[in-house]
């Protein structure tokens, strides 16, 4: 991420700050925001292991708590044939079975609809021994919550679930829409998110819930899983002289992608008989998945022509697993001015624009739900994947009341 408001002072005592452009009805959003609630079901959600394809459970939780809300639900059962069959599809869990969980605030008049993104899976916690709080407990310790997914991002789903709730608690009636999506698969390639555009749920615009710090990121990197399976030939320990490594042929490889790293950035500012290497490459918006492949296999093979037994038994470059579609978005759009407005009006302070470099949902949301779509969330994504992950309560609270005003703003009143 380039840029953070991590450095910046918030308001601390975590009311609304009402700029010019604010209006009382927004004003009214202050008093009526659960946070006490807000940080239950943060709990509540995080005490879930929702990682490994198992989040039916996590879905079937946020499906009671939209309908305590007042939302109108809507859950299914994802057809996964169906989904799979999609040409942008792809995945790394082999699931079974997984639920579609749409919470909705219809709107009253003819206003716009508004999306909120939010995904339910983690990954997995690693050694619990490395976490000072348990990773499911979702631990309250020093104005935090502390536990996988508390970041990411089961707290900024939660925040935009209170912001719904905030709007029914003051009295307000939105002109337009908001659609709630919690969605599933999102680590492992967004299986979720596009069995939830493919039962028809688009929008005039799109808030990915992730955390960004509370920058609007416009952008997004797409990316690709790549795997190089570089050969060798066997020999006996004893002969060693006669056989030719894997591993260190796996080295010229990887000192050619490296190269081809350099150049994408500056572009963007006993021998064993096979070895292999897996990374991911990232994909720049407007860049075809093809081209970033072609440059990935020519390095690979440029690299092997200048080895003589490289260039005889060629490595194999294979791409698989989770693949993420890049994301912009004009900065003119009105989901950008409206939502860094928003977030400017409830902080007291200039939100800058951003692109992220990390993959998420908002590519497909943006290519195939075609809704124009940003990031926007509470929170440091570099705490996120890691142990110890946490979230701050009070930009909890600050990210509800963003999103509370974004919607009226977005959507209108009546």
């Amino acid at each position: 991420m380039t840029g953070s408001l991590a450095a910046a002072r918030k308001p601390r005592d975590g009311c609304l700050m009402t700029a010019p452009t604010s209006t009382s009805a927004e004003s009214r959003i202050n008093d009526a925001l659960d946070e006490v609630g807000l940080v239950e079901a943060t709990q509540r959600l995080v005490r879930i292991a929702s990682h490994g394809g198992n989040e039916s459970a996590a879905q079937k939780l946020v499906a009671a708590l939209m309908a305590d809300v007042g939302l109108d639900t809507d859950v299914w059962e994802i057809d996964l044939d169906e989904v799979r069959a999609h040409p942008h599809c792809s995945y790394e869990i082999d699931r079974d079975h997984a639920l579609g969980v749409v919470g909705t605030l219809e709107g009253a008049g003819s206003g716009p609809t508004l999306i909120l993104n939010g995904h339910v899976d983690v990954v997995p916690p690693g050694d619990a021994a490395l976490w000072t709080h348990p990773p499911f407990e979702g631990a309250v310790v020093g104005g935090r919550i502390y536990g996988r997914g508390a970041l990411d991002m089961k707290g900024p789903l939660m925040a935009g679930l209170f912001a719904l709730k905030a709007i029914r608690d003051s009295g307000l009636t939105l002109a337009g829409t908001v659609h709630l999506q919690s969605v599933v698969g999102e680590e492992d390639g967004g299986i979720g998110t596009l069995a939830t555009v493919l039962r028809g749920y688009r929008g005039d615009a799109a808030i990915v819930m992730e955390p960004t710090n509370f920058a609007v990121a416009r952008a997004q990197a797409g990316c690709l899983n790549f795997r190089v399976r570089v050969p060798g030939l066997a020999a006996h320990g004893a002969v060693r002289s006669e056989g030719v490594s894997a591993f260190e042929k796996l080295f010229l490889i990887y000192a050619a992608i490296q190269r081809l790293e350099q150049t994408r950035n500056a572009d963007a500012r006993a021998d064993p008989d096979h070895a292999a290497m897996e990374g991911r490459m990232g994909v720049r918006p407007g860049e075809s998945f093809a081209d970033a492949k072609g440059q990935l296999e020519a390095a690979v093979t440029g690299a092997s022509a200048v080895d003589p037994f490289l260039k005889v038994h060629p490595p194999v470059v294979e791409w698989w697993g989770g693949r993420f579609l890049a994301m912009r978005t004009p900065t003119d759009d009105p989901i950008v001015e409206i939502l860094r407005s928003s977030a400017e009006a409830v902080l007291g302070q200039s939100v800058p624009l951003e692109g992220v470099p990390f993959g998420a949902d908002s590519g497909l949301l943006s290519q195939v739900g075609e809704t124009p779509t940003v990031l926007f969330g509470a929170g440091d994504i570099r705490r996120a994947h890691r142990p110890d992950e946490s979230v701050e309560i009070e930009d909890l609270v600050l990210m509800a009341k963003m999103l509370a005003v974004a919607a009226i703003r977005f959507c209108g009143t009546v």
